[in-house]
């Protein structure tokens, strides 16, 4: 696997000068005042900057000038020492490692057309977990913490049921968390009170996954009675029904779970809309120790209602006889991805572009792709279903283990999608993976490739990003930002089928592209959505102990779970009109997309909320993209290229016409490099 030290080493470096560039790197500066280096200006700058660094690249090959004397560029990166990685036919490139001196030599041939990174791309994923909490700040029972209120305040019972007196009390002390300050303290005082108990509840309706825990501290005099006893004790109990029925989790006495520590229970099973938890004095001690309680938390996740949410539940439809292909972290077989009658697999297709570990989802993101699109639910009796239950799958695995993947991987994978579109009818392809280089559409790679495919009759689906902030737009990565593709942002549906309590999740990048481009083009659910767990070994699954569903399921959030969302349905809607064409799938989606909803904004949700039905039930047959130049890597000549030269089925990989690009009318200082940043965060969960 090519995941060189030095590579990385530029990377940082790369991080470090853009942000101390700020918005003051233009061409001629990086070219170090020669405009004719055909690459990246950041690139470049960085290049000069630090010759001996080993820089990933993606080198666009310049056809028209193919019978020149010159050497080829492949030829001049293995004699400069670099080392030719990989060949890209789709966009007549190839990836390389190269030194910073030899990117400046190699700018320079009259053979290569543009060089740019080869850019890791991140999976679009995000947390979702709401959060009741009481960090005891001040002496009263009714504090609320967390994103979201508990149902009521503290109660005491069997003694007095004030904050302030008896044997259970919010006492200031030294012994709380961080120090000084206010905390639960539970005093198992026959004096006072031997069956005393506090309780709260909170609303855990539809979680599918619960986690109380808190902090607790005891030294040798904040222990239980300190003769060795059972009856000395105070017990962490939770009920389902509001109190009716209790269940135990611990028993904190004089020889058990002493000292400091932070507790956490598993109460996904009590989950309820009346879930209540106390802490009961079941026995007396003698002496003055007492356990301290303090920052008690219930953290949770409403399942998403995503199929209800997107009407996806009025259809017969099943998305059948359609492929979609996901280019992902893999695929792992899964009962929910089989055909339900006779337990054969939907995933007709398996291939790898990274590594030597085969096409199985160690990572874990794929395979919770793939079901968002089209599991059945059959190891959850339905319950946990996908928007097309019917459709075939292709696995295009391009990520190792831990989610690393480069653009060259992405262009690799996509080229294999056009050569096989025929033999498998694949009709749709979801990318839930940004690039993290921020460019032009005219100019990455990425964005060249999936309009080819585009251009082919296969509809292209991508991420929004999860860059957003919920404060202001933000930047829109590759492929995201190519006009003519359809990009997803995610909503936070509340894990109710009604749409007015629904909003635009806060992570969801929205914003204008360096080309003038508004994304995204509509949204979709993209927060607790519960898809196939790919195995229990799986990188997701043992990070993320709290994202767990079962056995065979598994939680996530992300832009990267709104845009299978929206492919699952563009399934739907060719398996019921198989001879729309992508730009008529588009327009179909976003005419059809709902605006009604209390959370909808033109800036940040584009054409709405996706509505599945109404898509299938419309009858337009319009275009969308009209007249939006396609990237000028797929240009025929010297002339910008129109989108009727491109032409339905004429911008294959061999006829694409690369010679006589015109990079001069491409506008390079046009392009935005100044306003682009290089993307320094991963995502995380």
């Amino acid at each position: 696997m090519r995941r060189s030290k030095q590579f990385f080493n530029a990377i940082i470096v790369l991080m470090l000068v853009s942000t101390a560039l700020g918005s003051t790197v233009t061409t001629a500066q990086a070219g170090k005042g020669n405009n004719d280096l055909k690459a990246d200006p950041r690139l470049l700058q960085m290049a000069a900057e630090n010759p001996k660094a080993t820089f990933m690249v993606i080198v666009q090959k310049e056809v028209k000038n193919k019978n020149l004397n010159e050497t080829e560029p492949e030829a001049d990166v293995k004699n400069g020492g670099g080392k030719v990685t990989k060949k890209l036919e789709v966009i007549e490139s190839f990836s390389a490692e190269l030194t910073g001196k030899q990117i400046l030599k190699l700018a320079k041939k009259s053979k290569v057309r543009w060089i740019s990174a080869d850019a890791p791309m991140v999976s679009t994923l995000n947390p979702g977990m709401n959060t009741v909490r009481d960090e005891f700040t001040s002496e009263s029972y009714s504090l609320n913490i967390g994103t979201l209120n508990w149902s009521g305040n503290w109660i005491e019972s069997g003694e007095e049921t004030d904050p302030a007196g008896g044997a259970i009390t919010v006492a200031m002390i030294d012994r709380c968390s961080g120090g000084d300050g206010y905390c639960l303290r539970i005093d198992p005082d026959p004096a006072k009170s031997a069956t005393a108990y506090v309780y709260r509840e909170a609303n855990l309706s539809g979680a599918a996954s619960a986690i109380l825990s808190f902090y607790r501290y005891n030294e040798f005099n904040n222990l239980l009675d300190g003769a060795p006893g059972v009856d000395e004790a105070a017990s962490l109990q939770v009920s389902p029904d509001g109190g009716a029925n209790w269940t135990t989790l611990q028993t904190y006495s004089s020889t058990e779970f002493t000292g400091a520590a932070v507790d956490t229970f598993d109460i996904s099973a009590f989950a309820s809309a009346n879930t209540q938890i106390r802490f009961l004095i079941a026995g007396t001690q003698s002496g003055n120790r007492f356990l301290y309680i303090d920052d008690v938390q219930i953290e949770y996740a409403n399942a998403s209602a995503f199929i209800p949410a997107i009407h996806a539940d009025q259809l017969s439809l099943t998305g059948e006889g359609v492929t979609v292909a996901v280019i992902d972290s893999g695929i792992a077989y899964h009962n929910d991805l089989t055909s339900g009658q006779n337990n054969l697999s939907r995933i007709i297709d398996n291939e790898y572009f990274i590594g030597s570990d085969g096409s199985d989802d160690l990572y874990g993101h794929g395979t919770h792709v793939a079901g968002i699109i089209g599991g059945n639910g059959y190891m959850s009796n339905g319950k946990y279903r996908g928007v097309a239950p019917g459709v075939n799958l292709i696995n295009l695995k391009v990520t190792d283990k831990y989610g690393m993947t480069y653009e060259s991987d992405i262009v690799e994978s996509l080229e294999w999608v056009f050569r096989h579109k025929q033999e498998y009818n694949i009709r749709v392809v979801n990318l839930s993976l940004n690039s993290t280089v921020a460019q032009s559409y005219h100019t990455s790679p990425l964005s060249a490739a999936v309009e080819i495919l585009w251009f082919n009759s296969i509809v292209v689906v991508v991420s929004a990003g999860n860059n957003g902030t919920g404060s202001g737009p933000a930047i829109i990565y590759p492929p995201a930002n190519d006009p003519f593709v359809i990009t997803v942002g995610a909503t936070e549906d509340m894990g109710t089928p009604d749409l007015g309590d629904d909003n635009l999740a806060v992570f969801s990048a929205y914003g204008i592209t360096e080309d003038g481009f508004a994304k995204p083009d509509l949204v979709a659910p993209g927060r607790n959505l519960i898809a196939p767990l790919s195995a229990k070994t799986s990188t997701v699954y043992t990070d993320h102990p709290l994202h767990r569903v079962g056995d065979y399921y598994f939680r996530m959030s992300g832009t990267s779970m709104s845009a299978p969302v929206v492919s699952g349905a563009v399934a739907l809607l060719l398996q019921d009109e198989p001879n729309l064409n992508p730009d008529q799938v588009k327009y179909r989606m976003l005419a059809t997309a709902n605006q009604g909803w209390a959370g909808y904004n033109a800036t940040t949700a584009g054409g709405g909320y996706l509505d599945v039905y109404a898509a299938v039930n419309g009858t337009t047959t319009e275009t969308a993209n009209t007249d939006t130049l396609p990237s000028q890597m797929l240009s025929t000549g010297s002339e910008q290229i129109s989108w009727s030269s491109a032409g339905w089925n004429s911008a294959g990989w061999n006829t694409a016409g690369w010679n006589s690009a015109g990079w001069n009318t491409a506008g390079w200082n046009s392009a935005g490099w100044n306003s682009a940043g290089w993307n320094t965060s991963l995502w995380y969960d």
